[in-house]
């Protein structure tokens, strides 16, 4: 048997009562707050929360779900099993450029009720139909919870069609003004349904991780093209976020360390800047083209990774829809 404070490693999960990045040994995940990173303790951490002596959800927690708040245990995953992500070199590469009007914050509202999200995205609809508003599907697990939807892993009779009715509109705001709640770029309309969209797999097993929205007609925004083909192991590619106040680059530096049909792995040149909340941002390679939506951040030995949902998944869920 392995000691699980040696072996076991929770790279994608911060412990959200004494701030261990990333968690080691067992990690226990709040069935009842939203997906995010208010959701996760430690064992440590967990112990001291059975005797009441911290509390969850967090203080700073965006919102507290009435009720019990039910835990599940998780292993964790070996440590040599991700050495190779440690081993693939990086070089420095010349950032694409990003437009304004392409990256924006999303505000889902769901009758009188709004739910902000961290970011999305425009994109070329390749049907020519209206542009995409893409982001992560777990930023909308607030308003789904909040209308008794299920939209997870484990709900196999969810079909997609389920949560479209009650994301009502959407309203888009520029990330990167000064006061982006003040700077309203418009808005998307319907929700598309997408069968295979799901949250909650182990991370960075992510591939369902996607929302899909079109832009109402003749919205003012500036979409980029879904690149052709998957970027390989070793290539560069790019976050497009707001790094924070007064930083005025709008891309952070990754290279791809593994792909394949159920994953996309990155890891960030240091010293990575990044904000707390990146999902739904986009990735992008060296001409721009989007290779990817962000759908969390982990830590392995004092480096920062990324995981995604990449280009071929969003081809093929926006194609079942």
């Amino acid at each position: 048997m392995h000691s699980p404070g040696v072996d076991l490693i929770h790279v994608w999960s911060r412990c959200h009562a004494c701030g261990t990045a990333p968690i080691l040994g067992m990690r226990f995940e709040c069935q009842t707050c939203p997906t995010g990173p208010d959701s996760d303790l430690c064992q440590a951490c967990y112990l001291l929360l059975e005797q009441g002596q911290i509390k969850h959800p967090p203080p700073e927690a965006r919102e507290a779900p009435r009720g019990p708040h039910l835990f599940r245990p998780f292993e964790g995953a070996r440590r040599e099993r991700l050495q190779h992500w440690l081993a693939v070199p990086a070089s420095a590469a010349t950032p694409p450029k990003v437009p304004d009007r392409f990256v924006v914050r999303p505000e889902f509202r769901s009758g009188r009720e709004s739910f902000f999200g961290s970011y999305a995205f425009i994109v070329v609809a390749e049907d020519g139909r209206d542009p995409l508003l893409l982001t992560a599907l777990h930023i909308l697990d607030e308003l789904a919870r909040f209308r008794g939807i299920d939209c997870s892993d484990n709900n196999a009779a969810y079909t997609g069609r389920e949560l479209p009715p009650h994301v009502t509109s959407v309203q888009l705001y520029d990330p990167f003004a000064p006061n982006w709640m003040l700077a309203e770029l418009g808005t998307a309309r319907g929700m598309l349904p997408i069968p295979h969209a799901r949250i909650g797999a182990v991370e960075p097993y992510s591939q369902g991780d996607i929302a899909a929205f079109r832009l109402a007609p003749f919205a003012p925004f500036l979409p980029s093209p879904l690149a052709l083909t998957n970027p390989v192991v070793g290539e560069p590619i790019w976050l497009a976020v707001n790094p924070g106040p007064g930083i005025r680059n709008r891309t952070t530096q990754a290279v791809v360390v593994e792909i394949t049909d159920e994953t996309f792995v990155f890891r960030f040149a240091p010293p990575a800047e990044l904000p707390r909340y990146t999902s739904g941002a986009p990735l992008l390679n060296r001409s721009g083209e989007v290779v990817g939506v962000n759908a969390g951040m982990g830590t392995l030995d004092n480096q920062k990774f990324g995981h995604g949902v990449h280009v071929a998944s969003i081809r093929r869920h926006l194609g079942r829809q």
